[in-house]
């Protein structure tokens, strides 16, 4: 992106064992769900390093001016403090505040029951359904030699933790 005041702004995650964490245990080394638990954190963060970060510089990019009006030459390269004053604008701005009353609005529609949650982010909630099915048919797979000892989250049936 051009006119950024430094190079660090972004910070593109290298794949695996670069500056990621997949691989960063051996499947050997620890239990797979905290293994699974890692690479998933690992998964999210490069997409918000290298899929949200840059749309975040973009709209910072073409409001350049007023952004780092108020921001301090000593931290004119610091990206929390550029992103603080970037948020500070954003939150005087229709789309948040109109999203903030939306946001209630949502909340007592849930309560009430009138929302369809099927219609909010369905490709995410089919990914995170499927992964979550597969890990449980896997550990199901194996409870023959795993015994009593899988746990999962909602799971308070199972024995002590």
């Amino acid at each position: 992106m051009s006119n950024l005041n430094k190079w660090t702004t972004q910070h593109i995650v290298k794949k695996c064992n670069g500056d990621g964490l997949c691989g960063a245990y051996p499947d050997w080394g620890m239990h797979p769900s905290w293994i699974a638990g890692v690479e998933g954190l690992d998964a999210y963060n490069r997409w918000v390093c290298e899929v949200v970060i840059p749309i975040v510089f973009q709209w910072i990019d073409e409001h350049k001016k007023e952004v780092y009006e108020g921001v301090s030459d000593e931290h004119k390269d610091d990206v929390g403090v550029v992103i603080a004053s970037a948020f500070e604008i954003v939150k005087k701005m229709s789309s948040y505040t109109n999203g903030l009353i939306k946001a209630e609005e949502f909340e007592e529609a849930l309560e009430k029951e009138e929302v369809d949650l099927k219609t909010i982010n369905p490709v995410w909630t089919d990914i995170a359904k499927k992964v979550r099915e597969g890990t449980e048919k896997v550990f199901d797979e194996k409870r023959n030699v795993l015994k009593d000892t899988i746990r999962r989250a909602d799971d308070s049936s199972s024995g002590s933790s």
